[in-house]
């Protein structure tokens, strides 16, 4: 039965117009996988030589078991970001002669072979290899690379679990997500030190190595609640669609997996390309980027407050400059907009999705001034919350009120169309807000704990964000006529 079912998700996948269409994708991600999966490789089999140089005086295997803890919580968080749910369409399946089980069991062995499960292995084996085997031999190395296997596995069906429960049982995904941040402040104030936490754990498996029974446990608890909570919502009642409104038009490939949320993007990317005013404005916020080269100096970096403001503009700028004529950018056709099937939810939520892939896009690339210190990258990720976590919603907020007409035949350069006094007022809160929250932690020289509370307030928009967009969605419905009114009104 496992065979058959994986002949049919083959299948599905191969004859659908997603895969066809979007070949030279597939081939530009192909090799994408194939230049990080040879950095990992090549990092694999020379990391004990740069721990070596780094801790002269210490055994490269110690300091890199103090590592491994540090990185399954790194590994938690990209998780939550980036990791998609497996599904399978198990209706087809349910009136016939399988088990119910079977499936349940299929959509969930499917996700051990995502490839943030593969990746790690391409440098754990090589390390295994080059250091742990020749220091504890074959065998307790094998048990070794066993339980960092097993912690990835209960990372993956964890990080699955919660995501599920996010829509229903939202304050479950909160609590986990305490608990993870208290765990990281704890290590902070030096109440408890993960790397010794960690050293200890690793090493005590190299010398005890049936330990490896307690990460094997894990993943057992960890997949059954995922089977348990699969199983009991898989009834055929549980299953039914609702009512889908319907958006014309998809031909970006890949945007067509995500139904009319990826049509109202693609329609959104559109308008983008084809016309002058959104296209400049984008071009014109990308040269933010530049801002580490005059700030990520003397005397700005013996502080945090200015290194907050520029890690707030560097990620979140497209967002914001993009945002604030938000939905001015459909003022020509709005009156049409609103005679569609599509709901303001579905409306905002393919904006939230677009300002979150370009504002994670923009972090990405300001990564590499992580080089010049290790206060940047910690800011920048804290910002980059932030943003995709509550300026997003502010932004969503002051839309309301955005009832001036735009001409996107025209560039954005000393063009004032739709530029007004309360663009300059959503800008305030979205950059004097953190910088407040911060102020008192900073006055108490504990400039971390005041980084935490907005990375903090950023993943708890993270968790809630159904909850506010459709808060935002409410608020809109408010105004709406009044949005069409002055679209027809301005010029």
């Amino acid at each position: 039965m496992l065979l058959t079912l994986l002949t049919h998700q083959w299948k599905a996948d191969v004859r659908s117009s997603v895969f066809q269409k979007g070949l030279a994708l597939n081939i530009i991600m192909g090799l994408l996988i194939l230049y990080f999966g040879g950095i990992f490789l090549f990092l694999g089999f020379n990391i004990d030589d740069i721990l070596l140089k780094v801790f002269p005086s210490q055994d490269p295997v110690a300091v890199f078991n103090g590592g491994m803890l540090y990185y399954f919580l790194m590994d938690l968080f990209f998780r939550f970001m980036l990791q998609e749910m497996p599904v399978l369409a198990v209706q087809p399946y349910l009136h016939l002669p399988v088990g119910k089980n079977r499936l349940v069991h299929f959509v969930l062995v499917k996700s051990v072979f995502s490839f943030l499960n593969v990746l790690p292995l391409l440098f754990m084996v090589p390390f295994m290899v080059s250091a742990v085997v020749p220091a504890y031999g074959a065998g307790v190395a094998s048990v070794w690379l066993l339980a960092l296997v097993a912690l990835t596995l209960f990372n993956n069906f964890v990080l699955l679990y919660f995501k599920r429960q996010l829509a229903a049982k939202p304050l479950y995904t909160l609590a986990f997500g305490v608990v993870v941040s208290a765990v990281m402040l704890l290590d902070y104030f030096d109440l408890l030190s993960l790397n010794v936490a960690s050293r200890a754990a690793f090493g005590q498996l190299l010398l005890q190595p049936w330990l490896v029974a307690v990460p094997l446990l894990l993943v057992a608890v960890a997949y059954t609640f995922n089977f348990r909570f699969l199983k009991e919502h898989t009834y055929p009642e549980e299953l039914q669609v609702r009512k889908a409104t319907k958006v014309s038009g998809s031909n970006i490939a890949f945007l067509s997996r995500f139904g009319e949320i990826g049509k109202l993007i693609e329609l959104e990317l559109k308008l983008i390309w084809r016309n002058k005013r959104p296209k400049s404005t984008l071009v014109m916020s990308a040269f933010i980027l530049f801002y580490g080269v005059i700030f990520y100096k003397e005397p700005y970096m013996d502080g945090y407050a200015m290194l907050i403001f520029v890690g707030l503009m560097m990620t979140g700028m497209a967002m914001f400059s993009y945002g604030q004529f938000v939905p001015g950018w459909q003022s020509t056709h709005f009156d049409a907009l609103l005679t569609q099937r599509i709901s303001i939810y579905q409306f905002l939520k393919a904006k939230y999705w677009m300002f979150l892939a370009v504002t994670l896009f923009a972090y990405l690339i300001t990564l590499p001034y992580g080089l010049l210190g290790y206060k940047i990258l910690i800011i920048n990720t804290v910002a980059l919350l932030y943003n995709i976590g509550v300026n997003v919603f502010i932004i969503f907020y002051f839309s309301a009120y955005n009832t001036s007409r735009l001409d996107l035949s025209r560039g954005s350069a000393f063009n004032w169309q739709g530029v007004g006094a309360s663009k300059f007022v959503m800008m305030l809160p979205l950059i004097i807000i953190p910088l407040l929250i911060y102020m008192p932690f900073g006055l108490m020289d504990v400039p971390y704990v005041g980084l935490a509370t907005i990375g903090g307030l950023g993943l708890l928009g993270l968790i809630f964000q159904k909850q506010l967009l459709q808060w935002s969605a409410r608020w809109f419905m408010k105004h709406k006529y009044k949005l069409a009114t002055g679209f027809r009104q301005s010029e």
